[in-house]
């Protein structure tokens, strides 16, 4: 399951229009996708439910567990749209969330736990952020390994860039989680030579992180947004619908970096999955756990296999992607050690003898911001 946040704390770039189109377009190409309105405004909501009667649970609701009440899963606020297509909504009550979580240990895990729930439902989830950096957007970063920073082709936006990507710098500080951001340049007129040198300037400095395609301005977008619907639903021969789409089939060709396959999940009271069946189905425990991550009434057991190796760690976002205190224990041949995870969406990888590889028993990896590739480990509650 990918996870992509859309995401620039400048309003009015075509970031909730980037959000709906592309999961739309992904749908299209019959890919799973949810997308996860997290802005209070509730815009993606409106672009894709319209008129229609307003959902009796959101995002908040999901965010705010009543003390002695059910807890409200992420199930339980999303809408169907048609087959490949579902959202989870927002509104305006999603602003009061950072206040009345103030202080609460996890609060930034809250979002990340939540898709842990439906890990194996969805190839890929879509996070509309709000245009702000806090706690609403820190969720939707902590719950994603890769970010669309749409952008608009302006001084200003160009300016703004810079302190975005020190916020994905400040996030594997703080956290260790690593997350891949591609710059998408959008309202893009094409006609002033200054809008073409910013362009030209973005792909100089961001060689890499930005995608090749352009967003142009179109004026069907924004009708189609107002209608309620994806602009692929409303006007087939626009610019809108061209670029979009060939947004869609740029992030499809990057699936070359991530296996088909679902994450490894952990159930708390059960053993190594991934999202679609048993890794090992028929197979007793013991050679469960030697095949993948797996539960153990103390915790998450890791296992890998390096008999020659003298010294093995266990690193990943769960532990600040430190050495110290990371040691794992020899037996047999086998380095093993289990730690104590909460429910959420975990990266890992092994150090034997100081050298950093990703788990050679999970098939399911994610680009790292470092470079090689981190193994995925879901823990569902």
């Amino acid at each position: 399951m990918r996870t992509i946040a859309v995401i620039n704390q400048k309003g009015g770039c075509g970031k909730t229009i980037t959000a709906i189109n592309l999961s739309a377009f992904l749908a299209r190409e019959q890919r799973r996708v949810l997308l996860v309105d997290m802005d209070p405004q509730g815009h993606a909501t409106l672009g894709l439910l319209g008129n229609a009667v307003p959902p009796s649970k959101t995002m908040y609701d999901v965010f705010l567990q009543e003390p002695g009440g059910r807890a409200t899963a992420l199930r339980d606020v999303i809408r169907s749209i048609h087959d490949n297509l579902h959202v989870a909504s927002a509104d305006i009550l999603l602003s009061a969330i950072p206040e009345t979580l103030a202080g609460q240990i996890g609060r930034e895990n809250i979002l990340s736990e939540a898709l842990a729930g439906v890990a194996g439902d969805y190839d890929y989830v879509v996070v509309d952020c709000p245009p702000a950096v806090g706690l609403l957007t820190f969720n939707a970063l902590k719950a994603c390994s890769e970010a669309i920073v749409p952008m608009d082709p302006s001084f200003f936006a160009l300016h703004g860039i810079g302190k975005l990507l020190e916020t994905f710098e400040v996030l594997v500080k703080d956290t260790g989680h690593q997350i891949v951001p591609r710059v998408l340049v959008t309202l893009y007129p094409g006609r002033s030579p200054f809008v073409k040198a910013v362009v030209d300037e973005i792909r100089h400095h961001l060689d890499g992180r930005h995608f090749d395609v352009v967003i142009r301005y179109s004026i069907k977008l924004a009708e189609a947004a107002s209608h309620g619907v994806p602009i692929v639903d409303y006007c087939r021969h626009c610019a809108g619908f061209d670029d979009y789409q060939a947004l869609a089939a740029e992030v499809l060709r990057q699936e070359a970096d991530f296996p088909d396959a679902e994450p490894v999940a952990i159930r708390q009271n059960g053993s190594a999955r991934n999202g679609r069946a048993d890794q090992n189905e028929g197979a007793d425990d013991d050679h469960e756990v030697l095949s993948a991550p797996a539960s153990t009434p103390e915790g998450v057991m890791f296992t890998v296999e390096a008999s020659d190796a003298e010294q093995v760690h266990l690193a990943g976002d769960f532990n600040d992607w430190t050495l110290d205190g990371s040691e794992m224990e020899l037996i047999d041949g086998i380095w093993t050690k289990v730690v104590k995870l909460p429910p959420g969406r975990y990266r890992y990888r092994y150090v034997i003898d100081g050298q950093w590889q990703s788990d050679p028993l999970n098939t399911v990896v994610e680009p790292s911001a470092y470079g090689g590739h981190d193994s995925i480990l879901v823990v569902a509650g």
